[in-house]
């Protein structure tokens, strides 16, 4: 037989909460937070209510009138039954003030359908044969949960209340000395820090190996359990339950470890204090699941059921690198599956309102240091040389890492998204990470950056560290990188005379200042910019083929009055410096793409060329670059091609003896050479010839060679692809109207083009969000190793990446604990320590409360920390010093 129940509803309630609504205008705010367009059982109530939230959001009134235009606009009133329904639903409303109770009742009703609606979830979840099911008992505890945390009508409470409270627990807690907020770890010095750990923290432990921290976490475990009978659930990834229990019977007992699990024990009084050791340790509600390999998932599983089942205290997680990530794939970096990792864990401690104390394995940075641990060793994730520019996206305006940690702002920058696009993204903190030892990565396109060895950058298989790249390698870089908010604080005539004496001047100090060219369109460009600029009046003296155009000051140079252009230059916050230490100010940065464009073309017009390139046996073609004997400023001119989405490349030039090397930015495609001769051009003489060079690049069949993706796009992304849509190679050969000759074609590059074709054929989106990305993928030419340098890093939610040094790299990502504590032994890093077998506690990290230190005595024999009592070193005297607040969320 067919069930015939009816979901559990009440009309006759709905219909008089929807009347009491429109008759007292206040009612809204009395019900809006916990009754939704879902709690109602009939869909024209949804409709009405729904209408009714519309109003209330935008600080409308909620009556007859109003209802009626919203859903009418809404092309819905005639569905609801028009005018007429809603009269009768105020007719409904017996008693307007009851619009609480009526919600009430509406809410209760919708409970009890989501509970019928859980339960069939449960019910198809249970057929998911082909589910781990971790997974699946998850989702239908979720499912259970998420009804049993429904909002339900409550009432404010009051400040007055509140205080109340609070003053009572402060009485309690004066009365009664040594009481604590939070769970005791069993150490009081410990514990007047932090006052416990308390619910719904998370709690980092974090040491190297050897340090003591499963010994420590156990020692908490076992002290808060049998002194204070607190439910503690410890999860061990590393250790056996056997292992645990060998351990803390060793230290409950007071016995040696080694001789417990060797079966060494002979005396008496040992085998009495293990038997009164075993009789404690029984009695503690100390609950162990050794499962290798475990889930978050599962471990929030086996935590819930244990808190319904036996109550609890306390998380421990033994250890969080051991976790298995569910993120997983392979653009998913180590980084980021530790991340996730920590964030599940405190939303298991927010769910399960307990504290949940993870321990995680530092950094080797700490070795190459020898040091105390830092909160960046605890992140692993990398960092960049100070000098490292990173371009602000709104501007386009470039800063040094280091300058923007100094400043600690956020930042809009430029990322990378999944759809390999090039977008704006803000980063929230620029910060520092100590000193690392860096290595100078440099690719094909001149790029170069500074990054220690585990900095991940972006290649097709995902991110790589950079130990774990290698030349040849192909890692992205940006296309393009327009700024959305550009301020053009320069004039065209800044910009025409900036461009010239950057390129062929001499402003240099106790020198007069002059320019050189060949040009006589050059030497008018200059001469009518200083005179318009500053009423200059310029000299010009001829040498050769040469022309010198010398720039007086128009007024005379006394103490403190200074010549305009050097008044100019200090305002663009450059120097007056030769050729070879020149570089570009930030106000062209600034400009729009028509400024930048302005800028390169009398820029061009100096130090640069434009010609035919004519080899025999060959084609003609075109040789575009620019030269300079500054490395920074070559740089720049790249940096400013890329704005106008120019690829270009650099490469050294040595110089004969007597002559500084040069730095020649090469526009080398035809595509690029044909985007800059129309948007860039030459302001001299030689910009009459540009219109046959766009004809002759127009008729260049361009190589694809300079713009492809890497090889292993066959592999990672079109053969998934090709399986997907069932087809063979020949197929695909077949649809691209070429001859099939079997793998060869996957052993080279593929251009844009014929992976745009691919997509077509496979209708594959990521084929086609590939063929037509922001990326360049540059081959890396060399990985140097460098010095020890001071470091930095950044974080940008959402996408973790960012723009650095026009390379695309990853970002640290922030820890979600509350506390986090490192454990630092002096006699573990020296041999010659003065304090054996002390260990430093440092609190770095205290989200709610100082940071400082605790010193605790590590007992070897044992395995078991205790605290230091002034006879355990003679004048020795124990340390748990505050160091302050913690100002900066890590």
């Amino acid at each position: 037989m067919t069930s015939s129940r009816v979901p559990p509803q009440d009309i006759d309630t709905e219909r008089a909460l929807l009347g009491a609504l429109m008759i007292n205008q206040s009612a809204i705010y009395e019900v809006a937070d916990v009754v939704h367009v879902d709690s109602f059982y009939a869909g024209k109530h949804r409709s009405v209510y729904d209408a009714m939230l519309s109003l209330y959001q935008k600080g409308e009134p909620i009556d007859i009138v109003t209802v009626a235009s919203k859903l009418d606009e809404r092309k819905q009133f005639e569905e609801i039954g028009g005018r007429s329904y809603l009269t009768e639903l105020v007719e409904a409303a017996a008693s307007p003030g009851s619009a609480r109770h009526y919600a009430q009742t509406v809410q209760t009703k919708y409970l009890l359908r989501s509970l019928i609606d859980a339960a069939s979830k449960i019910g198809e979840l249970g057929f998911q044969e082909d589910r781990e099911i971790e997974q699946v008992l998850d989702e239908a505890q979720q499912a259970v949960f998420a009804v049993s945390n429904a909002p339900m009508l409550r009432n404010f409470t009051a400040i007055k209340e509140e205080l109340h409270e609070a003053w009572e627990r402060l009485e309690s807690l004066q009365k009664h000395t040594g009481a604590l907020r939070g769970i005791p770890t069993g150490f009081a010095q410990l514990d007047n820090l932090l006052s416990g750990l308390q619910k719904s923290d998370l709690i980092i432990l974090a040491a190297r190996p050897s340090m003591g921290k499963t010994a420590l976490a156990l020692d908490i475990a076992r002290l808060s359990a049998t002194k204070h009978q607190t439910p503690v659930g410890v999860f061990s990834l590393e250790m056996s339950s056997q292992q645990l229990v060998d351990r803390m019977l060793a230290a409950q007992a007071g016995v040696n470890s080694w001789r417990l699990r060797t079966g060494k024990i002979s005396r008496d009084e040992e085998y009495e204090r293990l038997q009164a050791g075993i009789a404690e340790l029984s009695e503690a509600p100390i609950f162990i699941d050794d499962k290798a390999s475990n889930t978050v998932l599962a471990m929030r599983s086996v935590a819930r059921r244990m808190k319904m089942e036996k109550g609890l205290g306390l998380v421990i997680v033994d250890y969080l690198q051991l976790i298995t990530p569910s993120l997983n794939g392979s653009n998913v970096s180590l980084v980021q599956q530790v991340t996730e990792i920590s964030r599940s864990l405190k939303g298991m401690a927010r769910e399960l309102d307990v504290p949940v104390l993870a321990l995680s394995q530092l950094s080797r940075a700490i070795e190459t240091r020898r040091g105390r641990p830092r909160l960046s060793d605890l992140r692993d994730s990398g960092c960049l040389a100070g000098e490292t520019l990173i371009v602000d996206a709104e501007t386009g305006i470039p800063h040094t890492i280091k300058k923007l940690a100094e400043r600690n702002a956020s930042m809009k920058v430029f990322a990378l998204d999944e759809h390999f696009r090039i977008a704006s993204h803000e980063a929230v903190r620029f910060f520092s990470s100590g000193k690392k030892h860096v290595f100078r990565l440099a690719t094909r396109t001149g790029r170069t950056i500074h990054a220690s060895a585990n900095h991940p950058f972006k290649t097709l298989a995902g991110w790589k560290r950079l130990d774990e790249l290698k030349e040849g390698d192909f890692i992205a870089a940006p296309h393009s990188l327009p700024a959305s908010l550009p301020q053009d604080a320069l004039s065209e005539n800044e910009l025409i005379l900036l461009a010239h004496l950057l390129g062929d001047g001499c402003i240099l100090p106790h020198q007069p200042y002059h320019y050189t060219t060949v040009s006589s369109m050059n030497r008018e460009h200059v001469i009518r910019a200083a005179k318009e600029l500053f009423t200059i009046n310029a000299q010009v003296v001829r040498q050769k083929n040469w022309v010198h155009v010398y720039l007086p000051s128009p007024h005379r140079l006394t103490h403190g009055v200074y010549h305009p252009i050097t008044n100019w230059y200090k305002k663009l916050g450059i120097e007056r410096v030769r050729s070879y230490e020149k570089r570009i100010p930030d106000a062209i940065f600034a400009c729009d793409q028509k400024g930048i464009a302005l800028f390169l073309k009398h820029l061009w017009s100096t130090d640069g060329n434009i010609s035919v390139k004519r080899i025999p046996g060959r084609n003609e073609s075109m040789s575009i670059y620019y030269a300079s004997s500054s490395k920074r400023l070559a740089s720049q001119v790249s940096h400013l091609l890329l704005r106008l989405g120019i690829r270009s490349s650099i490469r050294r030039h040595t110089s004969v003896k007597g002559y500084r090397d040069m730095c020649h930015v090469y526009v080398e495609s035809a595509p690029d050479q044909l985007s800059f001769l129309q948007m860039i051009g030459i302001a001299d003489e030689r910009a009459v010839h540009i219109p046959a060079h766009v004809a002759r690049l127009r008729a260049i069949v361009h190589n694809t060679n300079n713009d492809v993706v890497p090889r292993e796009a066959w592999r990672l992304v079109i053969t998934p692809a090709k399986d997907e849509h069932d087809m063979s190679w020949r197929d695909v050969a077949q649809s691209m109207g070429i001859a099939y000759n079997g793998s060869a074609l996957m052993k080279n590059s593929i251009g844009r083009g014929r992976l745009a074709t691919i997509a077509k054929i496979l209708e594959s989106q990521t084929c086609l969000e590939l063929a037509t990305s922001d990326v360049l993928w540059d081959k890396i030419v060399s990985i140097e190793p460098g010095e020890v340098e001071d470091v930095y890093d950044a974080t940008v939610p959402g996408v973790h990446n960012f723009v650095a040094n026009d390379i695309v790299v990853h970002n640290s990502l922030e820890q979600d604990a509350d506390v986090v504590m490192f454990i630092h032994r002096e006699d573990k890093m020296d041999r010659n320590a003065e304090k054996t077998n002390v260990a430093e506690i440092l609190i770095e990290k205290h989200r709610n409360g100082p940071i400082g230190k605790v010193d605790l005595l590590f007992d070897e024999e044992k395995t078991t920390f205790r605290s230091i009592e002034k006879a355990d070193f003679g004048d020795f005297t124990p340390e748990a010093t505050v160091t302050g607040e913690e100002e900066t969320p890590f």
